[in-house]
């Protein structure tokens, strides 16, 4: 009986050991069988969305870009391709949630004026001083700094950005923010940024 009961302690110990260590070496691990960690990100951004599809099936329809879905991993995030074909994020700005439409062709952060209010921005202290080309032309805007963007677990602190008064549909989550990151990395239905 106590020779059962050491050889089951010894399988019990060696499982727990090969366990501790495939956790431990999980990226070895991965790389070694040839999986990417960005391929398990992309995964779970394809299962929520496909959870998120379901959803809006049994319920009103809403628009694309609250269907994009953003999924978080250790110090990345990964942000689905919405139905309309670009990235959408509700992002934390300051202490506020705003929502943005990533552009990479953006060189900095630009806020609506309604955005820059919900993210604490006195509109009446802003000068705007500042030329900028947009898709509509040139406009006029006002330089601000955001304490912190925060998209998933992925934040840069003290961001440049500017509020155009006129003609912006919608905020722009631009190079500002996303140059401070470590890497951007785009593929069919997913944006993974990773701090």
């Amino acid at each position: 009986m106590s020779s059962k009961l050491i050889r089951d302690a010894v399988l019990a110990g060696a499982i727990f050991a090969f366990g501790f260590f495939a956790l431990t070496q999980r990226q070895s691990i991965y790389e070694f069988i040839g999986i990417h960690p960005s391929d398990i990100i992309q995964a779970r951004a394809n299962r929520a969305q496909a959870r998120a599809n379901l959803m809006d099936k049994t319920s009103e329809p809403q628009p694309a870009a609250v269907r994009a879905m953003v999924v978080t991993n250790g110090s990345s995030t990964s942000i689905s391709k919405a139905a309309d074909g670009h990235f959408w994020v509700a992002a934390r700005v300051n202490s506020s949630s705003v929502k943005f439409l990533v552009d990479t062709g953006a060189s900095v952060v630009a806020l609506t004026p309604l955005d820059a209010q919900l993210a604490g921005i006195n509109l009446q202290m802003l000068k705007f001083t500042t030329q900028v080309n947009t898709a509509s032309g040139q406009v006029m805007a006002a330089p601000v700094t955001l304490s912190v963007i925060s998209v998933g677990n992925v934040s840069v602190r003290n961001v440049r950005a500017v509020v155009i008064n006129k003609g912006l549909p919608h905020s722009l989550l631009g190079m500002s923010y996303l140059g401070e990151l470590q890497t951007v990395e785009v593929s069919k239905g997913a944006m993974i940024l990773r701090q």
